[in-house]
């Protein structure tokens, strides 16, 4: 293994054969594998196990060239799953002591009900939270809300016309079980409004921000028959300028406002998204994403990896050949830091998975090791705050 482990550093110092860098790109295209859970021991296996296959690799002297759009270098050490990292700064990180940790922020999730009253919502906060004459809200042990209609013949109009709005914070995300038993797992900064009885025409929801929605099917009690097609009462999920209507399906939004795009991801199921007051719409099937530019109103379709967004769901971050900008504005919203940059960052751009609830300095050093970045963290007197500047070639 002494060789792929000189391998893998000659190509990140820029100093290995056309030969060598093939090598190593093309076991890299070939042995991409999902996020582990990123223990220290399950982080050395995997690193020991990446490494076994390159030198397999190696002694099969196999030579595939291929033309990548980002630095490979970058690819590897965040595909590494900060496994190379831990390998060989492992003792540099035991004795590193940080002034404090720079972890997710940790603020309460806000639930404001129809009357305009706000509930904090913490870890403590288990069982009954609220109680009106239509309905309670409790959250679970395992921290999830879940509403709980109580019908007992009375008038039901004022209850569907009654909204709540749920908030997360920066660093933190939250799990909803809506009136209708559809799952929404709301990801940080983001807040979604829903009726406390959806009707019995749609069940319509509206989002800033990103989450995954897991819908169940909901049948009207208006009709004969409650068991065709028809008699569906479809879900809306209302994000910025579009729409996105379903019956029963898992799907993700991402549609926070200072986004240039608003992405809605299908894993099964079928979704149609349209431009409100336009024409434009398209429907996806599992596998595929819906592109919305908010200044051109224009919507395309994409493929993406259904994996990505599972891995999401499981709390990482996922990184597809992303600029830096983007990667740190979703790095922002989370731990809850401004950003400076300092040099053009036109081409710097990574690949990787990150876990969320880690120290993010990890993932920074590990960047920093691609020999185009350096960043300086600046946590005191109540700023966080990270500077990104761009090395000198």
């Amino acid at each position: 293994m002494k060789r792929a482990e000189e391998l893998i550093e000659k190509y990140n110092l820029g100093t290995a054969t056309p030969e060598e860098k093939a090598i190593v790109e093309s076991w890299y295209l070939k042995y991409k594998t999902s996020p582990s859970d990123l223990k220290p021991a399950d982080l050395l296996e995997e690193h020991r196990l990446g490494l076994e296959k390159l030198q397999q690799a190696l002694r099969e002297k196999k030579v595939i060239k291929f033309k990548l759009p980002i630095s490979i270098a970058a690819c590897l050490l965040l595909f590494l799953g900060i496994g190379w990292f831990v390998m060989n700064s492992e003792e540099k990180m035991n004795e590193e002591q940080f002034v404090s940790n720079f972890l997710p922020e940790t603020n309460a999730v806000i639930l404001t009900l129809a009357d305009g009253k706000k509930v904090t919502i913490s870890e403590n906060n288990i069982g009954e939270i609220v109680t009106e004459d239509h309905f309670s809200i409790s959250q679970t042990v395992d921290g999830q809300l879940v509403y709980t209609v109580i019908d007992d013949g009375k008038e039901k109009i004022s209850v569907s016309d009654a909204y709540n709005t749920i908030e997360t914070p920066k660093g933190h995300q939250y799990k909803l079980i809506l009136p209708d038993g559809s799952h929404v797992f709301l990801s940080s900064a983001s807040q979604l409004r829903y009726p406390v009885r959806f009707s019995e025409k749609e069940r319509r929801v509206e989002l800033i921000g990103q989450a995954h929605f897991e819908i169940v099917p909901a049948y009207s009690t208006l009709k004969i028959s409650s068991s065709s097609r028809s008699d569906r009462i479809p879900f809306i999920v209302k994000a910025g300028n579009q729409e996105v209507e379903v019956l029963g399906t898992q799907f993700s939004v991402n549609a926070y406002e200072d986004d240039d795009i608003v992405e809605t991801a299908l894993i099964e199921g079928a979704v149609r998204v349209s431009l409100i007051g336009r024409e434009a719409e398209v429907l996806l099937k599992p596998g595929q994403k819906a592109v919305n530019d908010v200044h051109t109103s224009k919507l395309k379709v994409e493929e993406f990896e259904v994996t990505d967004l599972k891995a999401w769901k499981e709390g990482y971050f996922i990184f597809n050949n992303e600029n830096i900008k983007d990667i740190m504005k979703k790095l922002s919203r989370w731990y809850g830091f401004e950003v400076e940059y300092v040099g053009n960052m036109t081409d710097v751009a990574f690949q990787g998975n990150y876990l969320r609830t880690r120290d993010v300095r990890h993932l920074l050093k590990t960047m920093e090791m691609a020999n185009s970045l350096q960043f300086e963290i600046i946590d005191k007197n109540n700023e966080r705050r990270i500077i990104v500047k761009r090395k000198n070639p």
